[in-house]
């Protein structure tokens, strides 16, 4: 049986030109949403790269200040360490007299310390600026663009400058304080390195023997005027830039608020509660908990030397130790405060590594050291239960993912500024 299904008619019956019309009329309909798709797209797409570009555009602007503050916070030591370093070179005969601290101050001018890190000479947002393809033509700004890249040129020139130039060479060099040290005896340096005072006394009085120090210290005024160069150039140039994209003070404010990843306080708490993993050499451990108690874990290594009379040698002694305590922790804003209750310390680990000593040593005072080990680790104990630095405090920020927490401080420098110092930590998975 051959059953034969009528499809129903929908609208009108068009025939002929009307059905044309009608055809057309929806093509035409059809290529005007698609255009306006495409306009709309392109609108949103180039309202996101103006946005992209004028983040990039403060961004850089706003590094170029830190750099400026940077180059004024080193010309503020170099002016603090030359007044105290002047003094005692137009006092010598004071030497034996003057404090420990002073003459601490006046190494650390002379000294070429391989271990400072300046934190305006890092390039990380430089390298940001001039990540893309064609930063010139995504900011849109060719004067800008150049300017930018005029003000990394002269941190540049400065970094080379003191790395080269006869007038930034300190007279202390590494390995002639290093040679200097080995021709001391070794009983007349402590164990973090550093002769004891009278030796140290006499280092300094031969340091301004040599004339390589008389002529760093005439040179003051040659470095000091290298500094307020590039300080002058970074300035004119930096305001030239905010000029030329129309960046206020207020522009800079939103952008560092945003950046530093400001959060609620309640928000903050929970992120807070868990254990970190502190940054450093001893890698300590704090955990935060919910009740607002904390414990945390100190990994710290003591050393000691003790003198052998009949090897006629002085050997070390390593003592790793890990020790927990307890306390209170609060948060007022984004400032954390902490308070210790060192009374609970409780010694975790210990150890008394005499590795260093020679086998004949080792069997003649092998009762001695055993002895000397439990006094050792009772007198460390009881000195972190009686520790008096029950307090401290930080301001507190997180990275995006809560996994890295940022504790924030003051410091006070050898000449007796303030200055803001970071430590990082990070979470430890459960």
């Amino acid at each position: 049986m051959n059953v034969k299904f009528k499809m129903p008619k929908f609208g009108r019956n068009l025939t002929g030109i009307g059905w044309l019309k009608e055809l057309l009329l929806t093509t035409l309909g059809t290529a005007i949403g698609v255009g306006l798709t495409f306009f709309v797209n392109d609108k949103v797409e180039d309202a996101h790269q103006r946005a992209a570009q004028r983040e990039t555009a403060i961004m850089a602007v706003c590094d170029i200040d830190e750099i400026v503050r940077g180059l004024k916070d080193e010309m503020q030591l170099e002016d603090s360490l030359f007044q105290v370093t002047m003094y005692v070179a137009a006092h010598q005969e004071l030497m034996d007299s003057l404090s420990i601290d002073t003459l601490d101050m006046v190494f650390k001018y002379l000294y070429d310390d391989p271990t400072v890190v300046r934190p305006w000479t890092a390039d990380t947002k430089e390298n940001a600026f001039n990540s893309g393809i064609d930063a010139r033509m995504n900011l849109g700004n060719n004067q800008f663009y150049d300017n930018v890249q005029q003000c990394y040129y002269v941190r540049r020139s400065l970094i080379k400058v003191m790395a080269d130039a006869p007038m930034f060479r300190r007279p202390i060099r590494r390995d002639a304080y290093e040679e200097a040290l080995y021709e001391l005896p070794i009983n007349v340096i402590g164990m973090n390195g550093k002769p004891f005072p009278e030796s140290w006394r006499y280092v300094m009085k031969s340091v301004f023997e040599h004339k390589s120090t008389t002529l760093y210290i005439k040179r003051y005024f040659i470095r000091r005027e290298a500094y307020q160069n590039a300080i002058t150039k970074l300035e004119r140039l930096n305001s030239e830039n905010k000029l030329l994209m129309d960046i206020t003070d207020e522009d800079i404010e939103k952008y560092i608020k945003q950046n530093s990843k400001n959060i609620s306080q309640q928000l903050m708490a929970d992120l807070i509660i868990g254990t970190w993993l502190m940054e450093g050499e001893n890698k300590d451990t704090i955990a935060f908990h919910e009740d607002n108690t904390f414990e945390r874990i100190w990994s710290i290594r003591y050393d000691a030397m003790l003198p052998l009379e009949v090897e006629q040698k002085e050997v070390f002694i390593f003592m790793p130790a890990t020790i927990r305590t307890k306390g209170q922790w609060k948060l007022d804003g984004d400032t954390l405060r902490r308070e210790y209750d060192f009374s609970t310390a409780e010694m975790l680990s210990f150890d008394f590594d005499t590795s260093s000593f020679p086998q004949s040593a080792l069997e003649r005072m092998k009762d001695y050291l055993k002895i000397q080990k439990e006094e050792a680790r009772e007198t460390i104990l009881e000195s972190f239960r009686h520790r008096e630095d029950t307090k401290s405090e930080n301001v507190v920020s997180f990275d995006r993912s809560g996994n890295t927490m940022m504790f924030t401080f003051e410091e006070t420098t050898p000449d007796g500024k303030k200055q803001t110092d970071s430590q990082q930590l990070y979470r430890k998975p459960e």
